[in-house]
């Protein structure tokens, strides 16, 4: 099974080792293609309503961890009383 790849449209799920009823993990994550060929994630998610009989579903692009395990610096944006060096904003 190691030569198996995926076709456009389909995916595998598995179910999530980590989900709890009523937690905050998804029921099922898997991988597969979307029709024009991309990989994406999808995970399934049981609704906590009772008033659903169904799942939800949600796809999106593979995680990427950062390279060089650091994340860049973020520039922290100046309040307006350090612009105007006021110590009141008003």
């Amino acid at each position: 099974m190691a030569n198996y790849e995926q076709k456009n449209g389909q995916f595998t799920v598995w179910v999530n080792e980590k989900y709890t009823k009523g937690g905050n993990h998804p029921y099922a994550k898997g991988k597969g293609r979307d029709l024009q060929g991309n990989e994406i994630e999808v995970t399934l998610w049981i609704p906590k309503s009772d008033k659903i009989k169904g799942f939800n579903l949600t796809m999106s692009e593979p995680y990427q961890k950062p390279s060089d395990g650091t994340q860049p610096a973020q520039e922290v944006p100046q309040s307006i009383s350090e612009e105007s060096g006021n110590s009141l904003p008003f």
